[in-house]
């Protein structure tokens, strides 16, 4: 065995010993009589403690993806899906937003976590899909915005709903603008559909995305008349 392969295999058993994977009593021996394999077991100890203090729901997950909109950021905790991005000029930019949102936990690429949503999210602008089924994270939020979010959810794919009229669904009828406000700050926009929210009059209204997104949202679902109104 080469001295290359013999490292390897030193680490490989220091590892395991530290983990708990194995009772190997030679590599306890060795790490107790080698200066170089003490350093290395007590390194890999305070990695496992670190390791061992996350939970799983600690770390917000991200990816970055190509998407008829552009590049397309995703974000989810362990308790769902919490950003949806298009407008973030780099990956940088929208790592930074979601530091500034959570300064406490570790923020980590992870194309696997996100999979899922991202299927869903690349379907649904391919006109594949119609409902989202992903848990979303709105903790965090103003009450009354978590309400409004929550209220837009229901509202059916190809369908549109007046600011006023989602104020009177949560018996707030004078609240439109607050509504409004509200939906422009909607940090899950998709899949929380607030693209689905007109003006009394008929036309668009504000996107927080975009009007131009918004109108190519709406033309998605078939709603031509929403666009010839707007």
């Amino acid at each position: 065995m080469n001295a290359k392969a013999k490292k390897q295999v030193d680490e490989d058993r220091i590892l395991a010993l530290v983990v708990g994977d194995r009772d190997d009593v030679a590599a306890a021996r060795e790490v107790a009589s080698d200066s170089r394999t003490r350093a290395r077991a007590t390194e890999y100890a305070a990695l496992a403690r670190m390791l061992g203090s996350q939970r799983p729901g600690d770390a917000v997950r991200y990816d970055r993806f190509a998407s008829r909109f552009g590049a397309m950021c995703l974000a989810a905790t362990g308790a769902g899906l919490a950003r949806v991005s298009w407008r973030h000029a780099s990956e940088g930019a929208f790592v930074r937003d979601i530091e500034r949102r959570w300064p406490d936990r570790p923020v980590v690429r992870d194309a696997a976590s996100l999979a899922e949503a991202r299927r869903q999210m690349q379907a649904y602008l391919a006109g594949e899909l119609e409902r989202f089924d992903v848990p979303v994270d709105l903790e965090g939020l103003p009450a009354f915005q978590r309400s409004v979010l929550e209220a837009v959810r229901q509202v059916p794919f190809g369908d549109v709903v007046p600011y006023g009229e989602l104020a009177r669904r949560l018996s707030r009828p004078r609240a439109s603008r607050a509504v409004g406000n509200a939906l422009g700050r909607n940090p899950v926009a998709i899949v929380v559909p607030c693209h689905r929210v007109v003006r009394g009059d008929g036309a668009l209204g504000g996107y927080g995305g975009g009007v131009e997104f918004k109108k190519r949202l709406l033309a998605l679902e078939g709603r031509q008349d929403a666009l010839k109104a707007g």
